[in-house]
């Protein structure tokens, strides 16, 4: 936008007709916790929210929604303090704030869950629910209450850690959990979460939501940003739209059906969410036989997964279905049980030959395992490509087709920004999400296993992603697909081994795979006289 239109408060209507109309000012309400009010940020020239206004209002849900790279990160930079807005407003409880940092966002009660963790890797669960905020008597720590009051805060949310645990020992999904205790344990006011469930399993889901409701009754506003259309309806009460850095639209949760938020996020009508994929399997490609591993938490697994078909793995968080690619990658090792890959035991000591026998693994953690964040995106993308004879040649790159690759499958994956020069870094953690994506389609390969591979992606870059995992089926690869969402497992997979206490307690196929069975066999199934893992389907 011009510099004249915006001086003089008005602002063009990139959605209608393009003339230049008045702006409405934006104030907060009387029941204002936290506002902007007709903020515009922008980084290097480039504006990124532009004349955005937001009311987040004590016992509400506010659920923000937008494609990746539609500007909500920056939102919640201005919200916690950690950007400054070049014009508009921040408001806490209905009066303007100046020098809004992220120390008085959390002096005045703004507490925030983002998709990248300030925990203390090395420290106890109990000493990173009170970093920063030590307990101290007589100059010395007192430990020993903090580890008591940290128990407490744990079993009121019916969250299970072991306080005594470091961080590093805990799995992504435990990290996550410990991060909203610790985002609670602050003066209560506003409280921001960022795909708080991209990596928990419904259980784990279902606490969350307890804990949200029981926040909003308590009076605490609450931003809720996710791309799960399902937890619109669970817990919104009102909804912002973004778009290219625009609010396009706010409702009320029930004033709106699904498909127009589709079309309002995404700027089109989307059709069929999950594509029918049809099974063709063609031989086994993947066989763990009684797998054991100590560092893995696994005890005894045994799964086939075919050419030709998608098999799920699903559970409660600390079951081990997180694991799995890391042992069939070679990232941790195990004690004992066989890997089979195309009817031959390999002994995969790391990912070099994992890579060898045509095995490709997209980790849970994008940021730690996944990505080289200093790194350009398309060096992340190309990684794979420039180790073959299609990327490089005689110790040169073909820089043409490295370039081809990168404009298609940007296009197909609608990397944003369409920027392959910028650092991994700079960009959204959804378009982080699918930088990992491209490289995983970088290059032909048999076997491919994703883990949360969703998570913290948009609408519309799912249903992309979902085309290409039919594809991949249709071509006769195998797919294993371990993930915390039950919808995905169900639509997508043509077999589910559900996982329990490290161990697969069920198999289920056609009818047997429903959110119901899922969800029992993740608490170990009911016994009917066997306690061994048990295939469940259908009569037909």
């Amino acid at each position: 936008m011009d510099d004249d239109v915006r001086s003089k408060g008005l602002r063009r209507d990139l959605f209608g007709s393009g003339e230049v109309i008045a702006a409405t000012p934006s104030a907060p309400t009387s029941d204002s916790i936290l506002a902007l009010s007709n903020v515009w940020k922008g980084y290097g020239g480039q504006p990124v929210l532009k004349d955005v206004s937001i009311d987040l209002c004590g016992g509400q849900v506010h659920m923000l929604l937008g494609e990746n790279g539609a500007g909500k990160s920056t939102l919640v930079g201005l919200l916690i303090g950690a950007h400054a807005p070049d014009s508009g407003v921040v408001s806490l409880r209905g009066q303007p704030v100046k020098d809004y940092t992220p120390f008085e966002a959390r002096r005045q009660g703004v507490n925030a869950v983002l998709q990248d963790f300030s925990l203390a890797p090395s420290l106890t669960v109990a000493e990173n629910y009170f970093l920063g905020r030590e307990e101290t008597g007589r100059g010395l720590l007192r430990k020993d209450a903090m580890v008591r009051q940290t128990a407490r805060a744990l079993d009121k949310l019916g969250i299970e850690l072991d306080v005594h645990a470091t961080v590093e020992a805990l799995s992504r999904p435990q990290q996550q959990l410990l991060e909203i205790a610790r985002a609670l344990g602050g003066k209560p006011g506003a409280l921001i979460l960022d795909e708080p469930t991209a990596t928990l399993s419904h259980e784990e889901t279902e606490i969350l939501f307890e804990v949200v409701r029981k926040l909003r009754a308590e009076g605490w506003a609450i931003l809720y940003i996710t791309h799960r259309l399902e937890e619109v309806r669970e817990l919104g009460d009102c909804i912002t739209l973004l778009r290219d850095g625009n609010k396009v639209a706010q409702y009320e949760v029930g004033q709106v059906s699904d498909s127009q938020l589709v079309r309002d996020m995404v700027g089109r009508p989307l059709e069929n969410f999950y594509p029918e994929i049809l099974a063709q399997p063609a031989g086994e490609a993947l066989v763990l036989t009684d797998v054991v591993s100590s560092k893995a938490r696994i005890h005894g697994v045994s799964l086939k997964l075919n050419y030709g078909e998608i098999v799920g793995v699903g559970g409660l968080v600390g079951c081990g279905k997180g694991d799995l690619g890391n042992l069939v990658f070679g990232l941790l090792p195990i004690d004992s049980g066989r890997i089979t890959i195309d009817g031959v035991s390999r002994r995969i000591a790391g990912p070099r030959d994992a890579l060898k026998a045509g095995v490709v693994y997209l980790p849970q953690d994008r940021r730690g395992e996944a990505l080289s964040l200093n790194r350009s995106a398309a060096e992340n993308m190309t990684l794979e490509l420039v180790r073959t004879d299609e990327g490089a040649r005689n110790g040169f790159l073909r820089k043409g087709r490295l370039a081809d690759f990168i404009e298609k499958i940007t296009t197909t994956l609608d990397i944003r920004p369409r920027a392959p020069s910028k650092p991994a870094q700079e960009f959204s953690g959804g378009n982080q999400q699918k930088l990992v994506l491209a490289r995983a389609f970088s290059r032909p390969r048999k076997i491919y296993i994703f883990c949360e591979p969703t998570a913290g992606i948009d609408v519309g870059a799912r249903v992309d992603f979902y085309k290409q995992l039919a594809l991949l089926c249709q071509e006769g690869a195998a797919v294993l697909l371990i993930s915390s969402d039950l919808q995905e497992l169900i639509h997508l997979s043509h077999r589910i081994y559900v996982m329990h206490s490290g161990c697969v307690s069920a198999e289920l196929r056609d009818a047997a795979r429903t959110e119901h069975e899922v969800a029992r066999w993740s608490f170990g199934g009911v016994s009917d006289g066997d306690s061994s893992m048990q295939t469940r389907e259908s009569a037909a």
